[in-house]
């Protein structure tokens, strides 16, 4: 269950090293390869001109103030909100502080008009957005270096 003293907040354009440090351990969680990991690289670096330019909000430690997670959302040019990420540290992996930032975000979605929210995932996380009520709309074809494999494209509908 979901620890009490975990709050949701805006994250602030000068916390974008911290963001990506956060991604870069959760994305290590899946004990990827290094040469895998290093083709994910550019994904996982958060800068501070994309948290100025898109939602992004983080949970944190309310005594402590470390952040466990975040989240970003991102209007593309198909006009479709879309979950640009969604990390959580992994010692908080399976704790229910990322359902609160993906409700979170499917809240602030819905505050900017969107009505539905669309999921690029790794397939590692594809039974969680799944659980959290998202369905299975399609798969896109990544290539990581020598390496092709399918990433489930998933939507939840906010209205």
């Amino acid at each position: 269950m979901l620890d009490e003293e975990v709050r949701i907040r805006p994250a602030e354009p000068e916390e974008a090293e911290l963001l990506s440090d956060v991604a870069w351990r959760s994305k290590e969680y899946w004990e990827y390869p290094v040469d895998m990991m290093s083709h994910f690289r550019d994904f996982l670096t958060i800068t501070d001109d994309f948290i100025e330019k898109n939602p992004t909000y983080l949970a944190e430690n309310e005594e402590t103030g470390e952040i466990i997670g975040f989240y970003s959302i991102e209007l593309f040019e198909d006009s479709k909100w879309w979950i640009r990420h969604l990390w959580v540290v992994p010692e908080h992996i399976g704790t229910g502080v990322g359902g609160e930032l993906f409700l979170h975000a499917c809240e602030i979605a819905e505050t900017v008009g969107a009505e539905e929210l669309n999921i690029i995932t790794d397939p590692n996380v594809e039974e969680f957005y799944l659980h959290m009520g998202a369905e299975k709309v399609g798969e896109q074809m990544q290539k990581t270096g020598d390496k092709e494999r399918k990433l489930p494209i998933l939507m939840i509908r906010l209205h």
